[in-house]
């Protein structure tokens, strides 16, 4: 089997004819002030993290985050991070070591607890 026998140009078939849009029910229309169309998840979730600001929008959001679309391994231990190194150069993907690590707390991180500790009550 050839891979054009299932993958269709335009996208992935599930094996039939090409999937159609449907149409938006009357009742649907009917029901709402208005519907926003983008054209792919990531960009609506972008947009949707600047709806969330509103009215006061206080913060920027930017049309993409940090990682973007791309992909990434998050890890823990030095241990897991030199087996991701060596996964992704052992099937020859090119990657970006963003952070090398060793991790540390940052300097915002308060190193005593700011609530007064209970000492019981009187009595």
């Amino acid at each position: 089997m050839r891979a054009k026998e299932f993958l269709g140009e335009a996208g992935f078939t599930y094996g039939r004819a090409t999937l159609k849009r449907g149409k938006v029910p009357h009742n649907f229309k009917d029901s709402t002030v208005g519907t926003i169309r983008n054209s792919g998840y990531y960009d609506l979730y972008r947009a949707t993290l600047a709806m969330a600001g509103y009215p006061d929008n206080e913060h920027d959001v930017d049309p993409s985050s940090w990682a973007g679309s791309d992909g990434y391994v998050l890890t823990y231990t030095p241990e897991e991070h030199e087996m991701a190194k060596k996964a992704f150069e052992k099937v020859g993907i090119e990657y970006s070591d963003d952070s090398p690590g060793p991790s540390h707390e940052s300097d915002a991180i308060n190193i005593e607890s700011p609530v007064k500790p209970f000492k019981g009550y009187p009595r």
